[in-house]
């Protein structure tokens, strides 16, 4: 089964210098996840639409640390060969999930560092 997901670059860096300072990562879940379901949107709306199944199976996760966007699976296998592209099958690379990741990284970090902001004010500090 061929897969294909959507990083921002950064965001492990500041999960991880977060728990340095004592920020409960676990707190930033809400915002990971919202992240997560702009970037499926964003790629369903990059992604090459001939009946829409691959585009429907674009998900965000819930993850506590990390916004994860993810299409392909048993039953749209085919998800990584249109992202990636197969030469070998003449099927050329869309780079839908690229284009979302780039798309996606200056508002995934932003909407992160307004929720580090809320928790900072939460806290009192």
């Amino acid at each position: 089964m061929a897969r294909a997901g959507l990083y921002v670059t950064g965001l492990a860096q500041v999960t991880r210098a977060l728990r340095e300072v004592g920020v409960e990562v676990d707190d930033l879940k809400n915002a990971f996840a919202a992240i997560a379901a702009e970037g499926a949107r964003l790629a369903a709306g990059f992604a090459p639409m001939r009946s829409g199944r691959l585009a429907r199976d674009i998900r965000g996760n819930r993850a506590k640390s990390k916004a994860v966007v993810t299409a392909g699976r048993a039953s749209v296998p085919y998800a990584g060969p249109i992202n990636y592209g197969w030469p070998a099958r003449n099927i050329a690379a869309s780079g839908y999930m690229q284009k979302a990741s780039t798309a996606m990284e200056p508002v995934a970090l932003r909407r992160l560092a307004d929720e580090i902001d809320n928790q900072i004010k939460r806290r009192g500090l």
